[in-house]
């Protein structure tokens, strides 16, 4: 995750400083001539070639420098910290001159905090160590995204500070932001499979999936079904098992079409088209993200599904948590509204465990495609942000649990919400 850019892009004006030299040599100028003075026109004659002089320092001074911008970590999550590592180089056969520096960003103060870049040595000069300098500064992205951070400016000035260059170093870097990630309080929920028969996930204390796979060494078994890794863990013997415990599968839903949105505004954004952003939307998503990644971590086979045209990476096999839930979140962060010409999916075939699904306001169409999810001996849930009367009523009488929330919920409340309901009910 390096870019390596040049400085091209250019500007040279002058100072607030250098402004009123030039009304200075101006009125001496006059004044000069209107009395006939001399050393008027001496006075003035110097001052204009200290602004010249300026001017062709700036402009002679040319950076000729590149940048390697890293990022640690490379994915994080809406809310938290990133250190950016910036790393400039001086590729010009001369020193550098004394600049000042800052990254652009593409939210508010729009800039990183402005530094000052020491003068580097050449990049050709034998023995030299100096050509290059280290910069960091810290970013904390307000919200999810796929966001680009650069181009760097840096500026000079000349000595007397009457003239001020700008250079931008031509080349941005991605950041993946994520949906913030919230810690999901384990209910103690028990899901029922489709046919009937209780499908839990079996875990030891120590929660590794060897213990899942393996039991004690008995008389009469066959050495190669020795599971060695098992085996130095216990102190003892242990083998694999014949059968194979079944995990249970899960599903969320997750609804990205426009329709379903009320609170949808569209949100010009620095170099690119115009996006749509709603908070009961990014509420959704954060849900969606947390309920994921919760039941992934637990030893669920986790789908997701969508309303409109395909975005979420899946889950994939739960043997696989670490990669899995960074490439989910990693979708999860450029997922957006699709308006209506985005047709409705066809709803996939139902697993045979629970399905919760995070909604906004469902028109007919969305509303259809969910109930269609669910078979009627499935338990349903379904969060709702924006208490839609009409949609409710039809969800209750299909079967499925209601859960009303707010855009300024914790995702954590509204899970717990869930054996909250079940108890009452």
């Amino acid at each position: 995750m390096v870019s390596r850019v040049k400085g091209r892009r250019r500007s040279i004006r002058l100072t607030q400083r250098g402004r009123l030299f030039v009304v200075l040599t101006v009125i001496l100028f006059i004044g000069a001539y209107a009395a006939g003075n001399r050393e008027l026109q001496l006075v003035a004659s110097l001052l204009a070639c200290l602004v010249v002089f300026a001017f062709l320092f700036v402009r002679v001074r040319r950076l000729r420098l590149s940048a390697e911008r890293t990022f640690s970590p490379p994915i994080v999550a809406a809310g938290a910290s990133t250190t950016v590592a910036l790393r400039i180089t001086n590729l010009a056969a001369t020193r550098s001159a004394s600049a000042n520096w800052h990254d652009q960003l593409p939210w508010w103060p729009w800039s990183s905090p402005s530094g000052v870049l020491a003068p580097l040595s050449p990049t050709g000069l034998r023995f030299s160590t100096r050509s290059s300098r280290a910069l960091h500064y810290v970013v904390q992205p307000p919200r999810r995204g796929i966001f680009e951070i650069g181009p760097l400016d840096v500026s000079l000035t000349d000595p007397f500070s009457l003239v001020h260059g700008d250079a931008a170093l031509d080349g941005v870097h991605t950041l993946i932001v994520t949906p913030q990630l919230v810690a999901l309080p384990d209910a103690g929920l028990s899901f029922t499979a489709g046919d009937g028969h209780a499908r839990l996930v079996q875990r030891s204390a120590s929660g590794n999936d060897d213990d899942l796979m393996t039991r004690e060494y008995r008389r009469g078994d066959a050495l190669r079904r020795v599971h060695w890794r098992a085996s130095a863990r216990h102190g003892e013997l242990m083998v694999r098992q014949e059968e194979q415990r079944a995990r249970p599968e899960v599903r969320v839903v997750i609804d990205t079409r426009r329709t379903g949105y009320d609170d949808v505004i569209t949100v010009p954004t620095r170099g690119q088209t115009a996006v749509l952003e709603s908070e009961t939307f990014e509420w959704t998503v954060r849900m969606v993200a947390s309920i994921g990644v919760h039941l992934h971590r637990a030893g669920f086979l986790v789908s997701i599904a969508e309303s409109a045209s395909a975005q979420i990476a899946p889950l994939g096999d739960a043997n696989q948590w670490a990669a899995h839930d960074e490439e989910f979140l990693s979708s999860l962060a450029s997922v957006r509204l699709l308006e209506a010409d985005h047709s409705i999916r066809t709803p996939m075939d139902a697993p045979t465990g629970p399905i919760f699904a995070v909604v906004g306001e469902p028109d007919d169409e969305t509303l259809d495609w969910l109930l269609r999810q669910k078979r009627p001996s499935q338990r349903g849930v379904v969060f709702l942000p924006t208490w839609a009367k009409d949609a409710t009523e039809v969800l209750l009488d299909a079967g499925w649990q209601c859960v009303r929330t707010r855009t300024t919920d914790d995702p954590a409340l509204a899970w717990a919400a869930i054996s909250t309901a079940a108890a009452h009910s």
